[in-house]
C-alpha cells in the first residue's frame, strides 16, 4: 500500500522508456512524504486500443491511486497535482490526469495479517 496504477496508450510509452515512467510516480509518491517508500506499489497499464474524446489516436496517461484511508482531501490533491505536473514533463500528451481512491482500514486485510 499505496498502489499506483497507470493507464496509458501504448503509443504514448514509446515516447519515453517504461521504467522513467514507474520511476517517475515512484518519486512523486515518495517526495509527497504521505507513505513509507517500501511500501509504494507502481504499475503501467499500456493499451493498445482505446477512444478517446471520440478519437481512436489521441494517447493519454491516467494514474489511479489506490491508498490507505486518513489523508486529508488536500493532501490527496497536492499528491495528484504532483504526479500529473511531473508526467506533464515527461509526455507531450493533451490527456493526462489522476484520481485517488481511500481504502477502508477497517476492511483492508492482507496476508500478512493472518
Amino acid at each position: 500500500m499505496p498502489h499506483f496504477i497507470i493507464h496509458t496508450s501504448a503509443n504514448t510509452i514509446r515516447q519515453d522508456d517504461e521504467q522513467a515512467i514507474l520511476q517517475s510516480v515512484h518519486d512523486q509518491a515518495v517526495s509527497s512524504g504521505l507513505f513509507d517508500e517500501n511500501d509504494i506499489k507502481v504499475r503501467l497499464v499500456p493499451f493498445e486500443k482505446s477512444l478517446v474524446a471520440g478519437k481512436t489516436d489521441n494517447d493519454f496517461v491516467h494514474v489511479f491511486a489506490y491508498i490507505m484511508g486518513g489523508r486529508s482531501t488536500a493532501q490527496k490533491s497536492k499528491l495528484s497535482e504532483a504526479i500529473v505536473i511531473k508526467l506533464d514533463e515527461l509526455f507531450n500528451v493533451e490527456n493526462i490526469a489522476m484520481n485517488v481512491y481511500d481504502f477502508e482500514p477497517e476492511t483492508y486485510f492482507h496476508r500478512k495479517m493472518i
